[in-house]
């Protein structure tokens, strides 16, 4: 690692071996980043205000310190790829800051960007047995997550799935149940996840470890956003994470576990109505200036970032605003 006493912040053109003009945390995780998009920083201490993100990602040695800033350098980028013009930490008047004050136009807004770091085991190639598509037969209109023990014999995993079906068949939205062996050791889990638009069992599997769920986390990065807001303009929250399968956990974080609902009528077709939980960032009339919020899937290798947002039911949007947000992050709609 390059020492960097008596190097000024932003003085990317000293050389470490004539060649890289890279210093600190940027040559220190060099091998995980883009070429490209290493590239277009070193360019921006002559740009302004993002000269001051280049050299915080020069400062910073931790890796969570680092790939926050590197976070935020990303979605920079693809801004001004498309014709935005950026200032870097804005002041509001409770003295917080938001990360990016983004324009275009006539247009602008205010963008707040955070990160976490998933902890998801790595994903082995499962051997799925050929009995658990019997619970894909079940007439139930839910998306169900399913796992096992991975050492399962024929014999366990016919026990596992009997006793999934049994529970699959009267279980609601939200509940989980674990099955056992006649020793008392655990065959898997079964839990349903949300309400599906068919009307048989959609399965969703998945870890031997179990079931991972981000949404705590997620709702606390929202929440410290949130107080991060300049008053009286739109505010845009962009959360990114490690793993795809996180926007599940930040869609509930956002509006809410899935629920049934007995205050209302089920649709057409359906015995039971769902609907969210009062637990979620926009549950009711909680946090009313948050009106759109993003999540992106974080890959430092990558060149390219593509966001999916939410624009809040209800909210008065102008639809030529929504319009651009959603082409500014590549059209990400639900």
């Amino acid at each position: 690692m390059t020492q960097m006493a008596g190097r000024k912040p932003g003085d990317l053109e000293h050389a470490i071996r004539g060649e890289t003009r890279l210093i600190g945390g940027l040559q220190l995780y060099r091998p995980q980043l883009n070429a490209a998009v290493i590239e277009d920083l070193l360019a921006w201490p002559g740009r302004g205000e993002l000269g001051a993100l280049v050299a915080r990602l020069e400062a910073h040695i931790k890796r969570k310190t680092f790939f926050d800033a590197y976070a935020e350098a990303m979605v920079a980028r693809h801004l001004l790829q498309r014709g935005c013009s950026l200032r870097f930490e804005v002041k509001t008047p409770a003295g917080r800051t938001c990360d990016f004050e983004v324009s275009s136009g006539d247009q602008r807004f205010f963008l707040h960007v955070k990160r976490l770091d998933t902890d998801r085991p790595k994903q082995k190639k499962l051997a799925i047995s050929s009995r658990l598509r019997v619970l894909e037969r079940i007439e139930r209109p839910y998306v169900v997550g399913v796992r096992w023990r991975e050492d399962l014999d024929d014999d366990d995993m016919q026990r596992f799935v009997t006793e999934a079906s049994r529970f699959i068949g009267h279980a609601r939205v939200g509940e989980e149940h674990v099955a056992l062996d006649g020793h008392g050791r655990e065959l898997g889990g079964v839990r349903i996840v949300a309400p599906s638009d068919g009307s048989h069992v959609t399965l969703a599997i998945g870890l031997p470890s179990g079931f991972i769920d981000q949404t705590r986390r997620i709702s606390k990065l929202l929440r410290k956003a949130y107080e991060q807001f300049m008053p009286k303009a739109l505010n845009v929250i962009l959360v990114c994470t490690s793993h795809e399968e996180d926007v599940a956990d930040f869609e509930t974080a956002l509006l809410g576990e899935h629920v049934e609902r007995w205050d209302t009528f089920p649709p057409r077709g359906r015995r039971i109505a769902h609907g969210r939980a009062a637990d979620g960032f926009w549950a009711s009339a909680s946090r009313p200036d948050s009106t759109v919020a993003g999540w992106f899937h974080f890959v430092p290798s990558n060149a390219d970032m593509r966001a999916r947002l939410w624009f809040r039911e209800g909210a008065a949007i102008d639809p030529v605003r929504q319009q651009w947000l959603e082409g500014l992050f590549d059209g990400g709609r639900r």
